[in-house]
Parts: structure tokens; C-alpha cells; sequence
């Protein structure tokens, strides 16, 4: 049978509806892809200790059930470490409200003294942007309930989902086995074992990192004299859990709650402290704890990071890694799709370097052409 080779804007085309249409899907059905998506790198996590309690004679649901509530137990207690810390801070939050309001109104009145405003046009300008603020409490209270509305729909059928897979996940490798020619499963079971292997390292790495970050940005703010330490501290080790993007948010959240309640020079020792603490974990922690054999370039961590934030907002963002590590490893275990494998990953990753070696591939480097004596004469 003749096989039929389309031009390459045709094969373009269909590439970029295909895409387009694969977007469209995630983000329409996110409400089933962000729980299936934590659920599956949790029930990843939690095979080692599903196999260790099977081994024992434990059946494989009571052993998933176990394993999912102690995952569950470390959650709550997380969660129950950083509430006590916002109860704290929400009892202080009218003593923030008025220190906020007071460095309101010094702002003001330097901006009148430096743009020359009187006190008209002042006020004017104020109760414009009161009259913006309030029109939009609407839109902001909506969003809010949604949100948490999510959050606790998420919060319900994550272990659910997560209980299901690992119950079933016998019937899920004889799935994808079965979806491809028996030629390829020799290459399906090893880009699993790389799958599991790479999202292990990653997860368990990152934990170990928050933690060391976490304690970094504690004790270097009680050192300060920061009021709200341990909750900024952990916050900030959250928030780096986003590559790149995280620690930003971090960092002005952070001066913004300790302007109100510290000098200015408190809140630029604070800064200084956040961006060293970053440096460390950028230079030494990230890729000694969390390196693993699968390298993603920033480039394609970032794009990724803008990708998930645009599909699943903040849940997306912290799936993107993952998921880009899951998308390398699968591009570099099957050849037609070794090229985007390699777009991903960094000069230092295996299959590049293996690449390189194999086709003979250098930088190119520019030499002066040796002009012939005869010519120079000429």
C-alpha cells in the first residue's frame, strides 16, 4: 500500500490545529485534568510504600489506603503549622490596617509636595481609585469563592482519584502496553521505569528543598527581626516551589507585610536576605538535591511555568515542571522525537552530549582563512 505524503503546509496546518485543539481540551476540561494531574504524582509518590506494605501480605488496597493516609496526615499538619500562623496574623491585621493607612497617607502627602498637587485634585485622584476598588470587590469576592470552591472540590477528589490509581495501577501499565505493536514494549516499560524514576527524584528532592529554604528564610528573619518570620519564611519557601517566577512573588509580599510593621531598613535587610537565600538555592541546593538525569533548560521551565499558568493557573504552574519532565523523557525514548527531547534539555543532558558525539557535532568556531603566498603577493 502506497503511502501518501502530504506537502509541508499541509503537515503544518494539521500539526498547529492539532495543538490548538489539544489546548482547547485541557483548559476546557481542567476540572478533571488538575485533580487526575496531582492525583498522578502523588499515586507515583506513593508506590514504594504500596509495594513495601504488598510484600508484607498486606492486600493492595489496604496498603493504598494506609499509604494515602499518611500522606494525608503530613498534609493537615502542613496546613494546621501555617493557619496557626495566619490566625496570628489576623489578629494583628487591624493594628496592619492602620499602619498601612498611615503609610498611605505619607505617600500622599509627598506626591502632593512633589508633584505640586493641591489638595483638590488630591482628593480627587483618591476617591477615584476608592470608586475603582469598590466596583471591582464584586469581580474579586466571585473569583475568591470560585477559587475555594475548587479548592475544596480538588481537596475531595484528589485522594479519591489518587486511592484509584494506585489500586488499579496494574490495570493502567497493561493498558498502555497494550496500546502499542509488542515491538515497543521493551521501550514502553523502560520510558515508565524513567517516568516514575524522574517524577520520585523531582517531587522528593523539592521537598528536601523547600524545607532547607524554609529554615534558611526563618532563622535569617528572626535574625532581622522580622515580626511574622516563620509565616513569611514558609511562604517564601512555597512560593520558590514556582521556578523562577516564585521568588518574586515571594519577595514583594514579603516587604509589602513588613513595611507595615518594620522600618524601611528592616525591610531592605529582609530583601537582601530572600535574594541571597535564592542565590544559594539557585547555585547549590537546586541542582545538587533536585538535579536529577532528566535537565530542563530555563528557557523551556519558564515557557512551560507561562503555559500552565495560562491553561490552570497557579495549580498549573506548579504541574508545568513535571509535567515538561514527563514530555523529555517520553521525547527522548522514542527516536522520531528525539529532536524536541533535545530542545528541551541543556548542553549537559545525556542524550545531547550521546547526540553529539555520535554525529561528530562541535561548536562551530571561526578561523582567519590562510591566505596563499601568491595571493598575497597579487
Amino acid at each position: 500500500m502506497e503511502i501518501k505524503v502530504y506537502p509541508f503546509y499541509a503537515r503544518l496546518s494539521l500539526s498547529l490545529v492539532a495543538i490548538f485543539l489539544i489546548f482547547f481540551f485541557l483548559k476546557y476540561a481542567e476540572s478533571i485534568f488538575i485533580p487526575m494531574s496531582f492525583a498522578g504524582l502523588l499515586a507515583i509518590m506513593l508506590i514504594a510504600p504500596c509495594d513495601f506494605l504488598e510484600k508484607k501480605g498486606i492486600p493492595r488496597g489496604i496498603a493504598a489506603i494506609v499509604s494515602l493516609l499518611l500522606s494525608v496526615f503530613l498534609v493537615v499538619f502542613v496546613l494546621y503549622f501555617i493557619s496557626s500562623q495566619i490566625i496570628s496574623f489576623r489578629n494583628d491585621l487591624p493594628a496592619l490596617v492602620t499602619q498601612f493607612e498611615s503609610v498611605l497617607d505619607s505617600i500622599q502627602v509627598w506626591i502632593k509636595h512633589r508633584f505640586h498637587m493641591t489638595h483638590t485634585g488630591m482628593q480627587q485622584l483618591m476617591n477615584s481609585a476608592k470608586s475603582q476598588t469598590i466596583s471591582s470587590t464584586g469581580s474579586i469576592v466571585g473569583s475568591t469563592v470560585s477559587s475555594l470552591s475548587n479548592t475544596l472540590l480538588y481537596a475531595v477528589l484528589i485522594p479519591i482519584y489518587t486511592f484509584l490509581l494506585l489500586l488499579y495501577r496494574g490495570l493502567v501499565v497493561r493498558f498502555l502496553i497494550r496500546a502499542f505493536q509488542d515491538q515497543h514494549t521493551p521501550k514502553v516499560y523502560d520510558i515508565l521505569g524513567k517516568t516514575r524514576h524522574v517524577i520520585k527524584n523531582y517531587i522528593v528532592g523539592l521537598m528536601i528543598e523547600m524545607a532547607i529554604v524554609a529554615f534558611l528564610n526563618c532563622t535569617l528573619f528572626f535574625i532581622i527581626g522580622v515580626k511574622y518570620a516563620l509565616l513569611l519564611g514558609v511562604i517564601g519557601a512555597l512560593l520558590n516551589l514556582i521556578p523562577y517566577l516564585g521568588i518574586f512573588t515571594a519577595l514583594i509580599l514579603s516587604c509589602l507585610i513588613t513595611f507595615t510593621t518594620n522600618t524601611p531598613t528592616v525591610v531592605l535587610e529582609l530583601a537582601i536576605a530572600m535574594v541571597g537565600v535564592h542565590l544559594v538555592d539557585s547555585n547549590i541546593l537546586l541542582p545538587r538535591v533536585v538535579g536529577s538525569k532528566v535537565r530542563i533548560n530555563a528557557l523551556a521551565t519558564i515557557l512551560g511555568v507561562v503555559v500552565g499558568s495560562m491553561l490552570w493557573g497557579i495549580p498549573g504552574m506548579f504541574l508545568a515542571v513535571p509535567i515538561v519532565a514527563i514530555l523529555k523523557v517520553i521525547f527522548d525514548g522514542v527516536d522520531s522525537l528525539n529532536a524536541w527531547g533535545i530542545l528541551l534539555g541543556d548542553d549537559r543532558d545525556e542524550a545531547t552530549v550521546h547526540q553529539k558525539k555520535k554525529h561528530g557535532l562541535r561548536w562551530p568556531v571561526l578561523r582567519k582563512r590562510r591566505v596563499p603566498a601568491g595571493e598575497a603577493e597579487a
